[in-house]
């Protein structure tokens, strides 16, 4: 009966080692996998902070988008105004877009009624050339006046127009800048989010990890508390409670 006392402690003995060995595996384990779960979950939150940061920009620039698009459009009624002003000037006659045309038409007509004038001193026309050539001559007048007063109104609007033209394309390019900045920070937020949710996984998959060891190390903690009490019991009874037992 010693004997089998004695192999049964020398089997509790090993059975000890080997529950202290799998407890200090499990519980290093543990701790690697803890440690683990605390990194990616730091990570999770660092990456969903910059999530949230990254939205109030989008924010930002959606809203300066918006404010550009309004402008745009109050641009384009001040262009079509300006535009049908400058339509309105074109469909006169005496106007021209260049004011070196219309200086060289007045030059012109400026000749042609000295000439007109030159011949009327002479006396060369009879009573009713001359009543034609002074006709000829107020026409000429009133073309030059009209030439002056609309050659300019036709500049004035052309060149409205073509201001109110310039600050529509200049609005319309700012708020295709605000979009596509507004864009890149969408495409920016989508990876952040993708790393985010993968540190999350991660995170997840180390927690479970960490309790599978946790739980591996309490039953081999139970299991090495239960061979000490044994070995405990057998050395303070000298063998008897346990060969009773037997």
């Amino acid at each position: 009966m010693t004997n089998t006392i004695e192999k049964l402690n020398e089997n509790l003995e090993k059975q000890l080692l080997k529950v202290s060995s799998v407890m200090n595996d499990m519980g290093r384990k543990r701790g690697l996998a803890n440690a683990n779960t605390k990194i990616y979950f730091a990570e999770r939150n660092k990456f969903n902070d910059e999530v949230k940061e990254l939205n109030k920009d989008v924010k930002s620039f959606r809203d300066e988008r918006e404010n550009y698009n309004n402008l745009v459009r109050e641009k384009k009624i001040i262009r079509k105004e300006m535009s049908e002003k400058l339509k309105s000037t074109k469909t006169i006659s005496w106007t021209s877009e260049n004011r070196e045309e219309n200086k060289l038409r007045i030059l012109r007509l400026k000749s042609k009624k000295q000439i007109l004038e030159d011949t009327l001193k002479a006396e060369t026309f009879s009573l009713e050339g001359q009543r034609i050539a002074k006709d000829e001559l107020d026409d000429i007048d009133k073309i030059i006046k009209r030439i002056n007063k609309h050659g300019h109104l036709f500049e004035d609007a052309f060149r409205h127009q073509e201001l109110a033209h310039n600050e529509v394309q200049e609005a319309a390019i700012l708020a295709q800048k605000a979009h596509e900045d507004m864009l890149n920070i969408l495409t920016e937020i989508g990876k952040k989010r993708e790393l985010a949710e993968t540190a999350h996984r991660k995170l997840r998959i180390s927690k479970k990890e960490a309790d599978s060891f946790h739980g591996q190390f309490i039953l081999a903690a139970n299991l090495k508390n239960n061979c000490r009490d044994i070995l405990r019991a057998i050395k303070n009874d000298g063998g008897e409670a346990v060969d009773n037992e037997i």
